[in-house]
């Protein structure tokens, strides 16, 4: 088979309730705003995103032109929101109808706002707990991201995390996707090279395979010295051009598009 492999690149924006106004606006400054302006020329690209709801709803307050240039996106097919629980609790700590009525509540939020169909969610901390997996399909989520450790501590290998699995509980299945710890410490940290060839390294090994990333927004730009290194040094936009450059084997798809287009592994 002709080698080439599928790239999810899952963003996390969040902000709590009770932070400063200035918290919001600089981590907003730093990595939300130019994250996006960085982003945005590069047509061939896609991401799923998710902002937390207490994030979104300052931005929709603060910053709506920041909502209508989402909705640019979502309309061109290069963004996917996703959602999760209203207020960013760890789900295992509420009750079955708080997790429940959380979750449709910022769905139907996110509807309203941004036009967004919401299929998938971010699970918060990625705390994870498998009597979870009825309530989120309850609520309508049909997929979430989790650490890849989950899968290995259930015996899964590296070589068979190149996909999404399906976990089931009281008759309701839900699909997980397993999120790269080797991505989450090469981006943005390590040359972009070193993102490619462990990209490659699976292209030649599992063609048509799914690498998920999946991690916090706040570490392109806010975390220390990432805006100098992401944005000052041009590191986003050389990963973005070198996924551009490697657009024959390296596609980068959103959690919705594999889940219409592939199988579960």
């Amino acid at each position: 088979m002709t080698p080439s492999v599928n790239l999810c690149l899952v963003l996390h924006n969040h902000q709590p309730v009770g932070n400063f106004d200035g918290v919001f606006e600089q981590a907003y400054q730093d990595s939300y705003l130019p994250f996006l302006d960085v982003f945005e020329p590069f047509e061939a690209l896609s991401i799923s995103l998710h902002t937390s709801g207490p994030l979104m709803m300052w931005m929709a307050q603060r910053h709506p032109e920041y909502l209508d240039r989402l909705r640019l996106l979502i309309d061109a097919g290069r963004v996917e929101i996703i959602g999760g629980p209203q207020y960013e609790p760890i789900l295992t700590m509420l009750p079955r109808r708080d997790r429940i009525g959380q979750i449709r509540s910022y769905s139907a939020w996110l509807q309203r706002n941004l036009g967004a169909n919401v299929l998938g969610m971010w699970t918060p901390e990625r705390v994870w707990e498998s009597n979870m997996t009825a309530d989120m399909v309850a609520a309508g989520i049909g997929y979430t991201v989790l650490d890849d450790f989950h899968f290995r501590a259930a015996g899964v290998t590296d070589q068979q995390l190149t996909g999404y699995f399906l976990t089931e509980d009281d008759g309701a299945t839900l699909r997980v996707f397993p999120g790269s710890e080797r991505l989450r410490y090469t981006i943005p940290f390590a040359p972009v090279q070193e993102t490619i060839d462990h990209c490659w390294h699976f292209a030649q090994s599992n063609p048509g395979s799914v690498l998920t990333f999946g991690d916090d927004g706040e570490k392109f730009g806010t975390w220390p010295d990432t805006k100098e290194h992401v944005y000052r040094n041009g590191w986003l936009r050389s990963f973005f051009e070198a996924l551009t450059a490697n657009a024959g084997w390296l596609n980068t798809v959103t959690l919705a598009q594999c889940v219409r287009q592939m199988a579960p592994v």
